[in-house]
């Protein structure tokens, strides 16, 4: 009996040395290879640099850009209408510059597969830093109907070039912050240029000078990077018929989307110049419209993901209808008073095509995630075009109030296709909504190959196919051995 409890005994201390020194072998492992925890933060900030290092050149470009971008945005409208251009001539060229960014979503592609990313990148900022110094020496009509259609394909094409080298060098693990960090840069120098038209007359040629040499400037980063290019990009294949069966609300929403945002972006600072704001109280007005999309884009998205998409989109449509009439009938609001609105109206206004991209892709196979978000920017572009003439004819008829009266009628009508298809369409099981992803705004089709989804059906793709192949040769496997 002795002998058998010193066994027992035995047996015990050496079933707990070896599961100790597992747990010891176990834990160092974890502790090699997690990053040791320093004050403030260091451990984020190293995987944030380890994984923006590898984009950092096409970020910085991207920085660049927009900055450049965001002051021609302002610049044109506000220089085209101390030229004396008509609200209905700056319409047309918020017009002709929506449809020269719809003509490079399609043409691009075809440039990057003859030339690669980096010349391509390289032809378009050039044209574009050349094509701001022609709005300054030609200021006709005709001459910048053609330059805002040029300039519009330009960018998009810039865009089309970025965005697919992002997606390229991002995996599913990094892609999600990328697309956040791609989201932050692309809002705020947009604020940023905005804020440089207080720097000169805009009149004047310096402005013109500064948004050429921003546009130079962002060659270098792309021009230096060792990086490799990515792969030609792919033409986007288009089903406007699939997406409409699929999602009657998104692609509402994005035609509402595009006709009141495309008529804001158009005659926004037309507007503030009839109504007698300065420049600097004009640049404040713009800035905190793109600001209140910017902050309740996520929460308002969150939000989304709780409750129907459709309900979201409703009351943000109801809300943005107040809003516009506000703007429309208030005579006389203090420059603090209009921000307040604006940025309000913003955060209603901006936020809506995001979550119009969100409900179609709930309905959505995950294949099928960039054929419909091509399918809603386009869609978004060609009514964006629209709406900056229908809007200029408002304003025309109606003074500056007209911009804000188109809005409430095209949100009004939006929400009212939204309460006629609740009631023939049943509620979506909330278990099948995807989760929301921010969104910047409209951009290309390409900015959706960064969504982390995308990498999700690339490998589920690749493990049913090695899937079947082990079916096959199992198959095989027994054939020869019956035979």
């Amino acid at each position: 009996m002795g002998r058998r409890k010193i066994e027992l005994c035995q047996w015990l201390r050496l079933r707990w040395s070896s599961a100790r020194n597992a747990w010891a072998r176990n834990y160092c492992a974890c502790i090699a290879q997690r990053p040791l925890r320093l004050s403030g933060g260091s451990t984020i900030l190293h995987q944030m640099r380890r994984m923006l290092l590898p984009v950092a050149a096409l970020l910085l470009s991207d920085a660049l850009l927009l900055i450049g971008h965001g002051l021609q945005l302002t610049l044109l409208p506000v220089s085209a209408e101390l030229l004396g251009f008509s609200a209905g001539q700056i319409g047309m060229m918020g017009s002709t510059y929506y449809l020269g960014f719809v003509s490079g979503c399609i043409l691009t592609p075809l440039l990057v597969r003859r030339v690669g990313h980096i010349r391509s990148f390289a032809i378009l900022a050039t044209s574009y830093s050349a094509l701001i110094l022609l709005f300054y020496a030609f200021p006709v009509l005709l001459v910048w109907l053609f330059l805002r259609f040029t300039v519009g394909l330009a960018i998009s094409g810039l865009y089309m070039t970025i965005e697919s080298w992002l997606s390229e060098r991002s995996t599913s693990e990094t892609r999600g912050t990328i697309l956040s960090v791609y989201v932050v840069i692309n809002m705020s120098m947009t604020m940023v240029g905005q804020q440089m038209l207080n720097l000169s007359d805009p009149l004047g040629q310096t402005l013109f000078i500064v948004i050429s040499v921003l546009l130079s400037l962002a060659l270098i980063p792309v021009c230096l990077t060792t990086a490799l290019a990515p792969a030609p990009i792919h033409t986007v294949r288009i089903d406007l018929r699939k997406v409409w069966n699929l999602s009657q609300v998104g692609v509402a929403g994005a035609i509402a989307t595009g006709l009141v945002t495309g008529a804001f972006w158009s005659l926004g600072p037309l507007y503030a110049r009839e109504i007698g704001l300065d420049t600097q109280a004009l640049t404040m007005f713009l800035s905190v419209v793109v600001l209140g999309g910017a902050i309740f884009q996520l929460p308002i998205g969150r939000l989304s993901d709780r409750y129907d998409r459709r309900l979201v989109l409703f009351y943000t449509a109801i809300l943005g209808v107040v809003l516009s009439a506000l703007l429309a009938i208030i005579p006389g609001l203090d420059s603090w008073g209009l921000a307040v609105l604006a940025f309000f109206w913003g955060g209603c206004v901006m936020t809506q095509y995001a979550i119009s991209l969100a409900h179609a892709n709930d309905r959505a196979a995950p294949e099928d995630f960039v054929m419909v978000g091509s399918v809603m920017l386009l869609s978004m572009g060609v009514f964006s075009a629209l709406g900056s003439v229908i809007a200029a004819f408002f304003m025309q008829w109606f003074g500056p109030r007209g911009l804000f009266l188109f809005s409430v009628i095209c949100l009004s009508g939006f929400a009212f296709a939204i309460a006629a298809r609740r009631r023939v369409h049943v509620l979506p099981v909330h278990d099948e909504t995807e989760p929301f992803r921010a969104v910047a705004g409209a951009t290309t089709p390409m900015s959706l190959e960064l969504d982390p989804r995308n990498e999700e059906v690339d490998e589920d793709a690749e493990s049913e196919y090695e899937q079947e192949q082990v079916y096959e040769d199992e198959a095989e496997d027994i054939d020869s051995s019956t035979q």
